[in-house]
């Protein structure tokens, strides 16, 4: 019994080893950093804006092509009541009472239908408003954050150009240094 204890803790340490070996070797990091907020670059952030910028524009057709579907199902609704109404007219005229109960029927039913019909406009009517809400506030954040390149690109021009400055200006006076080394010597 004690053997196969070892045996098997033996081959749990192996292939532990084994495993942990071959992830170091494939650059496989053993913590993960999912939940580390990383920071990214302009060019992402803008990519990242026009993105979320296209996204609500095609949420903002989307609810558009909604509100159109849903304004005919109503106006459809619509029309059956008003067929259901005269069935019901045309019923009453007959006199009959099952026509009649027929007739209420459908009526009813157009009534719902058009009820609903209209439920789903004014949700349609909702989200693409929300749409645009959303489309606006994304094109708001994509022009933040291009000015915002804009300026770090600025900043970091100008500073660049500080240093090359400051390069030439340090170069200029080691030759000078130089000169007057060389006239002394010379002397």
């Amino acid at each position: 019994m004690p053997r196969k204890i070892v045996r098997i803790l033996g081959c749990v340490a192996l292939a532990s080893t084994m495993v942990l070996t071959q992830g170091f070797l494939a650059g496989i990091p053993l913590v993960s950093n999912d939940g580390v907020a990383v920071a990214l670059t302009q060019d992402e952030l803008v990519e990242a804006a026009a993105a979320a910028a296209k996204d609500a524009e095609e949420a903002a057709q989307t609810a558009e092509k909604a509100e159109e579907a849903a304004k005919k199902a109503a106006a459809k609704a619509e029309m059956k009541a008003e067929k259901a109404k005269e069935k019901a007219i045309n019923a009453e005229k007959k006199g009959t009472e099952r026509a009649k109960m027929k007739a209420e029927k459908a009526a009813n039913k157009a009534r719902r239908a058009a009820k609903k019909a209209a439920k789903k406009a004014d949700k349609a009517e909702v989200a693409k408003e929300k749409a645009a809400r959303a489309k606006e506030k994304a094109e708001r954040a994509a022009g933040r954050v291009t000015k915002k390149a804009e300026r770090v690109a600025k900043r970091r021009a100008k500073r660049a150009t500080d240093k090359l400055a400051d390069r030439v200006g340090k170069a200029a006076e080691e030759a000078e240094s130089k000169a007057e080394k060389a006239i002394q010597g010379a002397e």
